[in-house]
């Protein structure tokens, strides 16, 4: 069995983080391998949906969603790089899988397996960038970002469109520079981000 984690929405100022492990009979290797050939940041959205509705056919998807109001309050006891890893820990245990690779999101593996030991695992393979090495963690890949569009897509309708939620995305950043819009969206916001005092910075040198 070939199991493979990743995540969607880690650097987002909106929205939530979310955490997928795809797991996959090696019988299936071949069609897995023909379906996750691209990065899955070099897909459309459309594409990824599509590839995702494939995959489903033959993998199981086990999704965990983080929403910004946890992270806020998760990240006053640990960095973000630990919420990853203890949701990473969670799904490991629930699915039991005896080979997973994980798209880690520390530079070295040591470091990043020591983090994971503080959550009772010890056995797996991680590596910087996976996605774009094992077609197991870009099938993850692709439905940790379809999954995140989709939840984005209803944050859209609660508070109105605020774009991608990506400090990139110009959109995002018109949409907190407007008062109504912070307070309105207050608990969607990651507080913590450096992104967002970024952003209210340069309103306030801008008036």
């Amino acid at each position: 069995m070939l199991c493979g984690i990743d995540e969607a929405g880690r650097g987002p100022v909106i929205g939530p983080l979310v955490v997928c492990l795809a797991k996959c009979s090696e019988k299936h290797e071949k069609r897995l391998n023909s379906l996750c050939k691209k990065d899955s940041k070099q897909l459309l959205p459309e594409e990824r949906v599509r590839i995702l509705g494939e995959l489903e056919k033959f993998c199981e998807f086990f999704v965990e969603v983080i929403p910004a109001e946890k992270i806020n309050r998760l990240m006053e006891e640990m960095s973000l790089n630990d919420i990853e890893a203890s949701v990473m820990a969670g799904l490991m245990k629930k699915v039991r899988c005896h080979n997973v690779i994980i798209d880690m999101p520390d530079k070295y593996e040591w470091v990043f397996r020591k983090r994971m030991e503080k959550f009772g695992i010890f056995k797996f393979e991680a590596e910087h960038k996976a996605d774009e090495n094992f077609p197991i963690v870009a099938a993850a890949s692709i439905c940790a970002k379809v999954v995140r569009d989709r939840e984005v897509e209803k944050l859209h309708k609660v508070v109105g469109d605020f774009g991608s939620g990506y400090p990139s995305d110009e959109k995002t950043i018109e949409f907190l520079r407007n008062k109504e819009n912070l307070k309105k969206a207050e608990k969607y916001i990651r507080k913590k981000w450096k992104t967002l005092e970024n952003v209210l910075q340069r309103k306030l040198e801008v008036e």
